[in-house]
């Protein structure tokens, strides 16, 4: 009994560390732009992309299954950067930044002893990454809106924090909306269906609102 206990304690060990590690990773961005002190941790970003989804799950009755299929692909999205830490645009071109993301995540999901928790994230973090699906494509913009949000916190609540501070970063997610049009389009998106569309083409429109 005392080994099983042992090793189902290692296990969950294994499992939460790379969270633990994220808790003590600030987000780059607010340091190197804003000099923020006591700035948001990658932790706390993701934990208020949860509670953003848990907002909207509810505003537009998603299933059970879904909303966990939304927390799950937020509580991962950025898992890779416990190894390779919060890579900015600024400092890696896309392509490096997703390779080594991959990999690192890759390193993860071996470290974990249950297979079938190994190829239900795997999977979940491909298709984060293809960006395809209604789930996806929520997700990353959820990431942007945290942004945002946190940006407008720190405005409102920093005394060095000025409107043109933050300014570099709603511009930032404005590109983000302009250059993803056609991830918002029906007619281009054969898995996602009119419901779903009309969703996310909501989500963005309040996105863009966010940016002004």
């Amino acid at each position: 009994m005392t080994d099983y206990l042992k090793a189902q304690s290692n296990d969950l060990k294994q499992f939460t560390l790379p969270y633990y590690k994220l808790k003590e990773l600030l987000r780059t961005g607010w340091i190197e732009k804003l000099q923020i002190e006591n700035s948001e941790s990658v932790a706390s970003h993701t934990l208020l992309m949860i509670v953003i989804i848990l907002f909207l799950a509810s505003k537009y009755s998603f299933t059970s299954e879904k909303k966990l299929k939304l927390i799950q692909m937020a509580l991962i999205h950025d898992l890779a950067e416990s190894i390779v830490g919060d890579i900015t645009p600024e400092t890696m071109s896309i392509i490096k930044k997703q390779k080594a993301e991959d990999k690192a995540f890759k390193l993860i999901l071996k470290k974990l002893p249950q297979s079938k928790l190994r190829r239900e994230l795997s999977n979940i973090w491909r298709e984060y990454n293809e960006n395809k699906s209604f789930d996806s494509r929520f997700v990353h913009i959820i990431d942007k809106m945290e942004m945002l949000l946190q940006a407008d916190f720190y405005q409102k609540n920093r005394k060095n924090v000025k409107r043109s501070n933050v300014a570099p970063f709603k511009k930032s997610v404005s590109l983000f909306v302009k250059n993803n049009t056609d991830k918002f389009d029906m007619k281009m998106n054969s898995e996602i269906t009119s419901t779903e569309n009309m969703k996310l083409n909501e989500i963005k429109e309040i996105l863009a609102y966010l940016c002004k």
